[in-house]
């Protein structure tokens, strides 16, 4: 188990595919590390410290909790390429 193993972009993936689920389904209760620990079979710990390091690095913003983030403009110009 290392946070090496989930990416910057698949964390900054999550959070666009999340935030995208919720604009079609209002209500959706899916958090950033259920998609993280299903893609790499990481544990929960290990995801929301790579959730972390995104957020430090300036990939993510949050307001309450940093399961309800969302991604910066830096965030969106990893996704873009």
């Amino acid at each position: 188990m290392a946070t090496k193993h989930v990416t910057d972009v698949m964390v900054v993936r999550a959070y666009w595919f999340i935030s995208e689920l919720r604009k079609e389904q209002p209500g959706t209760v899916v958090m950033p590390y259920d998609l993280l620990m299903q893609a790499t079979g990481e544990c929960l710990k290990v995801c929301y410290r790579a959730m972390e390091r995104a957020c430090n690095r300036g990939l993510i913003e949050f307001g309450v909790s940093l399961r309800t983030g969302w991604l910066t403009p830096q965030g969106r110009a990893l996704l873009a390429g």
